[in-house]
């Protein structure tokens, strides 16, 4: 275990609920041989899973874990080692969460003769459910508020490794520029809003970032006026900084403060269960060889990208899959709506005041489906009603 001490999120991301800007620690991507495929770059850090067993693969279904279940078994079968075990939450009671026929349609394909499916009981989940509070109570306020949906996983994962999909979306999906990039490369044919895309694109940083406060206007409604400020601003600096060029877009990705608290985040839970987590989609090298192969223009949509580098390893319907699974209902359930339900001043008393607007809060709470980001500043009003009660005697042992 490092006894350095870990990265935590700042007063603004915690009330924001978003984490801005680049990670200083973050090395600079390695050069890549010309002949690297993004693909052979994955499975050196899914080798390095499957040689400390078990290694098990948080496994919903999804494009990106879909993925790394398949390399995981392409790389174990090659190599002789044990197979990979794909681990599922199962969600009784919010049909939405429901993927089960995509997994059936990947382990099959896979030829997986063991698959754990771990059944969600109750509130098991919930952001201030008792296994967000565990990891509240061990390591304060972390980053993203939903870590703890792995506790139940990293069970299997004792003495072994775990894999994981993430952050496939933000890598293969959130590229603002994909459009220009196909359309200058005369991949796709050009319309009357490319040309848009294509000034837009050429745009100097400083006018990108202005356009971005204008066309994605921040939107958290909670926070007080110079905390909005502060938050837009970074916000747009993150939206018009984005590289145009696919490579250096990539090299951009791997700098991001975000990740760097992520991956700091699922590394003490992970060690809480004497397991180790390891992120494929992050792994430096692979970030180097997925650059190198798209170069300046990419490989265009997402679809075309999973089916570029993946598409020998996925059945073609997760390639082209566009559905997602949605779980707030499940996350931000019973348990998250009694606590909003009896919030009152003294449970913010660990959140500043001069940065969080608390009737705004509560609006934004009692939502039919709140904000995604206002989920960080939940588990941190949990969390300070907890220390006011400890400090006033109560008994709050779990």
């Amino acid at each position: 275990m490092s006894d350095r001490e870990p990265l935590r999120p700042r007063r603004l991301e915690v009330v924001s609920g978003v984490v801005f800007g680049e990670h200083p620690g973050t090395p600079r991507l390695p050069a890549t041989p010309e002949e690297c495929d993004p693909l052979d770059a994955l499975e050196l850090p899914v080798l390095r899973a499957l040689q400390r067993p078990p290694c098990v693969v948080s496994f919903s279904g999804g494009r990106d874990s879909s993925t790394v279940l398949a390399v995981a078994t392409r790389v174990a079968r090659r190599e002789g080692l044990a197979l990979p075990i794909p681990v599922t939450l199962r969600f009784s009671d919010t049909p939405e969460t429901d993927e089960s026929a995509w997994q059936e349609l990947v382990v099959s394909a896979l030829r997986l003769p063991d698959w754990q499916r771990r059944a969600v009981v109750g509130e098991e989940l919930d952001f201030v459910g008792p296994l967000a509070q565990n990891v509240l109570r061990r390591h304060g306020v972390v980053w993203p508020p939903n870590s703890h949906v792995h506790t139940p996983l990293f069970e299997y994962a004792k003495d072994g490794t775990m894999l994981t999909g993430v952050d496939g979306d933000g890598l293969f999906g959130e590229w603002r520029w994909w459009r220009a990039a196909s359309v200058a490369a005369g991949r796709a044919r050009p319309t009357a809003r490319d040309v848009l895309r294509l000034m837009h694109a050429a745009a100097p940083r400083t006018l990108r970032r202005r356009w971005a406060r204008l066309r994605d206007p921040f939107g958290v409604t909670w926070l007080q006026p110079g905390a909005y400020r502060a938050a837009a601003a970074a916000w747009a600096a993150e939206l018009g900084d984005e590289p145009v060029r696919w490579d250096r877009r990539v090299a951009w990705y791997a700098r991001r403060r975000s990740l760097a608290v992520f991956s700091e985040t699922s590394r003490l839970i992970a060690e809480d269960f004497g397991a180790r987590v390891l992120h494929p989609f992050l792994d430096s090298g692979f970030l180097a060889a997925l650059a190198h192969r798209g170069g300046r223009a990419g490989f265009g949509s997402r679809s075309m990208l999973m089916d570029a580098v993946f598409g020998e390893v996925l059945p073609a319907a997760i390639v082209t899959r566009r559905t997602k699974a949605e779980f707030t209902r499940a996350l931000f359930g019973d348990a998250s709506r009694r606590f909003v339900a009896g919030f009152d001043g003294r449970a913010i008393s660990g959140i500043p005041r001069d940065l969080v607007d608390e009737a705004a809060l509560r609006r934004e709470w009692v939502q039919p489906t709140p904000d995604s980001r206002s989920q960080t500043l939940l588990q941190a009003a949990w969390l300070a009603a907890l220390e006011s009660q400890v400090e006033q005697g109560v008994d709050c042992r779990p």
